[in-house]
C-alpha cells in the first residue's frame, strides 16, 4: 500500500509529487472529500463535487446536493 512521505498528507510541489509517485507506484491516492477514503480514481476520471472537490461513486451517490 502506498503513504504520503512522512507517512502524513501534505502539499508537495508538483516535481515533488512526481518524484514521490515515480518510485512508489501507484503514486498518491485521491481521498473523497465527504468521507476521506480513496475514491478509485484520478484526477483525469475523477467524480468532482461543485466545490472542485473529489468524491467517491458512493458519497456521489448518497450525496447528490453536491452538484457532481
Amino acid at each position: 500500500m502506498n503513504t504520503w512521505p512522512g507517512g502524513k498528507r501534505h502539499a508537495m510541489h508538483q516535481d515533488d509529487h512526481e518524484k514521490w509517485n515515480s518510485s512508489h507506484c501507484p503514486g498518491t491516492r485521491q481521498l473523497c472529500d465527504l468521507c476521506g477514503e480513496p475514491t478509485g480514481r484520478c484526477e483525469k476520471d475523477g467524480i468532482w463535487s461543485v466545490g472542485g472537490e473529489p468524491l467517491c461513486e458512493e458519497c456521489a451517490e448518497k450525496h447528490p446536493e453536491c452538484g457532481v
